[in-house]
């Protein structure tokens, strides 16, 4: 049997998920309800938040061919993890000119090969590159040899069914963190485990229900933890807490004020409550969604509106399978200052693209994936969408700061194929 040491010395932190009450004391509260109910969007622009914006189009090669997927950029590396839409996933690298390096590793059932490289970390000095496979995390040099497998913990613990810890990440040599999807009885939410797969600490849950049956769902899991300036967060789908781990435990961080939108715990004992969305509106739960991206100023994050609730008017969504706009889904792009301690709701451009309003080179608006460190952001931009919307019409209707920047956008269009790789965009925060 794994140890399973549960470290009681937490803070106690009751969220505003079980009571619906506004929470208060010494955590900053990300006020989201009241933007909402008094439908408060702002159109934002990227000059406001971006020095530079540099575009780098991934090479297209029959080898190397991604369309969406994770992405991770270093200083001179870019990994990307793509494959068909809802099949296997390889990861790539390239190189900071978009130029094809070589494959991670292979799809298989070998020594060294993997399912799906759908999530993958860095290690923490950021030499290797880790892809967590079903049961395992396997380790790989960047010019894709295999280094080593670590076994995932299944967890053995008393009155709890056995469970596997997923959404791994490195926190330091040899030691990983992952967390466990709640089944109803489980009373901790993540977990440290070392190079052998042995269980070294556990950190309590802090929403507890009954499940009415056994199963569960993707609302039970965790983002994978991210790290701002060499500080580890957290952040799970239904608490209300971001937290952060210091002094050897999880501590709170920040508090998602959600009001009358947070999940009940009615709804949180249901069985398969992640495909019922009927009865997720009918609950009116605004659901914090799972791209959440980190800075050391800012929160990017995505949450999605119950039916009902205030929203932009007019507002579209582009459909990437159907190939034409239709109406908003409800997802709701949102920029979190964590000096000002200000929550700002995206409102769409004037084309109805979501996200920050490029004004620098005109391009599609920006939303970043990842969180590069030093004050760099990673977009990703389809070259279907670029090739549809950024038309000569486009760029006339938006006022362009950097001219420079605008030509260089506008030779990349004339030479990319809306069947090409996507393209990664580097915007240097001010």
């Amino acid at each position: 049997m794994k140890r399973c040491v549960f470290f009681t010395s937490v803070v106690c932190f009751f969220l505003a998920s079980c009571s619906g009450e506004k929470p208060t004391g010494k955590y900053p509260v990300i006020d989201v309800v009241n933007n909402v109910i008094n439908n408060n969007y702002q159109r934002v622009y990227a000059s406001d938040f971006f020095s530079s914006i540099e575009l780098i189009p991934l090479e297209t090669k029959r080898e190397c061919l991604v369309n969406t997927g994770n992405v991770v950029v270093t200083d001179s590396l870019i990994f990307f993890s793509g494959g068909s839409l809802f099949g296997m996933r390889r990861l790539y690298v390239f190189d900071r000119s978009g130029k094809f390096l070589n494959q991670i590793g292979e799809i298989g059932n070998g020594p060294g090969e993997y399912f799906s490289a759908g999530t993958f970390f860095l290690s923490h000095d950021g030499t290797t590159v880790f892809i967590e496979d079903f049961r395992r995390i396997l380790e790989y040099r960047f010019d894709g040899k295999f280094v080593r497998s670590i076994q995932i913990p299944e967890l053995e613990c008393p009155l709890i069914t056995t469970s596997l810890l997923t959404n791994c990440f490195n926190v330091e040599d040899n030691i990983f963190v992952g967390s466990v999807k709640y089944n109803g009885t489980n009373k901790y939410k993540y977990c440290l485990f070392d190079e052998s797969g042995t269980i070294i600490q556990c950190f309590p849950n802090h929403i507890f229900f009954n499940r009415i049956r056994r199963s569960i769902s993707t609302d039970d899991q965790a983002l994978q933890p991210f790290r701002i300036d060499k500080k580890l967060y957290f952040k799970d789908y239904v608490n209300d807490t971001i937290y952060v781990m210091a002094d050897s435990t999880l501590k709170p961080a920040y508090v998602f004020y959600l009001g009358k939108y947070s999940y009940p715990i009615g709804l949180l004992e249901m069985q398969n409550v992640h495909f019922d969305r009927d009865r997720i509106h009918t609950y009116e739960v605004l659901n914090i969604l799972h791209r959440f991206v980190g800075t050391t100023d800012y929160f990017f994050y995505m949450f999605s509106l119950p039916r009902g609730t205030p929203r932009p008017e007019g507002r579209l969504r582009y459909h990437p399978i159907r190939h034409e706009y239709v109406p908003d889904n409800g997802s709701i792009y949102c920029i979190y200052d964590r000096k000002r301690n200000v929550n700002i709701l995206l409102d769409t451009d004037i084309h109805n693209q979501k996200g920050i309003v490029n004004d620098i080179d005109g391009g599609l608006s920006i939303f970043p994936y990842y969180y590069a460190e030093n004050g760099i952001v990673v977009d990703i931009w389809q070259a279907e969408n670029m090739k549809e919307i950024l038309t000569e019409e486009y760029f006339e209707s938006i006022e362009i700061k950097d001219m420079e920047a605008h030509q260089k956008l506008r030779e990349l269009l004339k030479n990319l194929d809306e069947e090409d790789n996507p393209v990664v965009v580097i915007a240097k925060l001010k």
